[in-house]
């Protein structure tokens, strides 16, 4: 029975209408497949009761990247580096003859200086004995690659002594003239070389008597090559440009040429073995020297003991009779086998000389008192370049 406001007489017994159940704030997902931790909003969003396994930031990855690549530049490179270029000298070079050029693109033995210049030293030690300098993409013959930090080497005239690994390159392209469209040839104390044909940066300072190739010009621009496969650029002036494969020519009045361009030394630093204007020494002049005029000199002081034509000089007064570019040689007070210093006439009665207790290659009278002096150690006199 139900009363007025039609509710249900619980004592009839009879059920009543169904109650409507009223659902708040999130409930259960009773949606078959539906993960048991879980839960819906009253729109049918999943809300999840435990937490969430997240994928790795993006950010984080990059940084560990970054970290890797500063890793590898700092700790790595450093010693793959370390060790130097990768020199193969050949088999059993020690015990061969100076080689002839050949061709250059099938020696293995072969480096190539990289510096404006690199000294060579009598042992595998800086503090050695300086026995010659060797010049910007001079190439040089590979001995003995053993020592971690320098190499023995062979110069072109036979000498032998010690250069560092970083004087120096294993990559020779930029001594092949194949493919070149012409030979340089500083005349100048130093030619710049740039990074850029217009507004570069300093790449090195060539010295004279240098020798390497261009592949190609642009009024009075030169693209060159480099040691280590580089290139940079250079004007014209200062340098002589010849076919790739032509030799230095060799000029008339070549002993008036050979004293003029000594000069260019003159007042430069002495130092044993230097062959630059930054250090010098009278063998190294001569040999620079000669280059420019197309003769090979040696740099090593007692192969020019023995080169040339031998002039006789009785005394003193025999100096006078001698011709421009005679080189003398003065043996040490103490000792008659050993050159104490070089000296080369030049025009007006003078003599260009290293004189072992002074500072710069300079000019002496042949009637000063220190030529008188000279004079008693004459070791002997030699006149290198033939008359022309």
């Amino acid at each position: 029975m139900v009363d007025g406001k039609g509710r249900q007489d619980g004592a009839s017994g009879q059920a009543g209408p169904d109650k409507i159940e009223i659902r708040r704030g999130i409930v259960p997902d009773e949606t078959p497949g539906a993960a048991p931790d879980t839960v819906s909003d009253q729109r049918g969003r999943p809300v999840y009761l435990t937490k969430v396994k997240r994928r790795i930031p993006p950010w984080l990855i990059a940084v560990t990247v970054f970290a890797t690549l500063l890793a590898g530049l700092f700790l790595v490179v450093p010693l793959l580096v370390e060790g130097g270029p990768d020199f193969d000298p050949g088999p059993s070079l020690e015990d061969t003859p100076p080689q002839e050029p050949g061709d250059l693109a099938l020696r293995q033995d072969l480096a190539v200086v990289k510096l404006s210049s690199a000294p060579l030293l009598a042992e595998p030690d800086r503090r050695s004995e300086r026995i010659a300098e060797a010049l910007f993409n001079e190439g040089v013959t590979l001995l003995d690659s053993s020592d971690q930090v320098y190499l023995k080497v062979r110069l072109e005239e036979g000498l032998e002594g010690y250069m560092r690994r970083d004087h120096l390159s294993a990559d020779k392209s930029s001594l092949l003239p194949e493919n070149k469209i012409a030979k340089i040839l500083v005349r100048i104390p130093a030619k710049r070389v740039m990074s850029h044909a217009r507004l570069g940066s300093l790449l090195v300072e060539a010295p004279m008597g240098a020798i390497f190739y261009a592949d190609y010009q642009n009024g009075d621009l030169l693209r060159v090559c480099l040691p280590d496969g580089e290139t940079g650029w250079i004007n014209s002036s200062g340098v002589l440009l010849l076919p790739p494969l032509s030799p230095i020519p060799v000029e008339d009045k070549a002993r008036q040429l050979l004293v003029a361009t000594l000069l260019a030394f003159q007042d430069s630093p002495l130092v044993p073995g230097g062959a630059t204007t930054r250090g010098i020494s009278p063998e190294g002049a001569l040999y620079v020297s000669g280059l420019l005029n197309g003769y090979r000199l040696s740099r090593d002081p007692y192969a020019l003991l023995k080169s040339g034509e031998a002039v006789e000089v009785p005394d003193l007064a025999a100096l006078s009779d001698l011709e421009e570019a005679d080189v003398l040689f003065f043996h040490a007070p103490s000792d008659p086998g050993r050159i104490q210093s070089i000296a080369i006439l030049v025009s007006d009665g003078q003599l260009l000389i290293g004189s072992p207790n002074k500072p710069t290659l300079r000019l002496i009278d042949l009637a000063s008192p220190e030529t008188a002096g000279l004079a008693e150690r004459i070791m002997a006199v030699r006149r290198l370049i033939s008359r022309s």
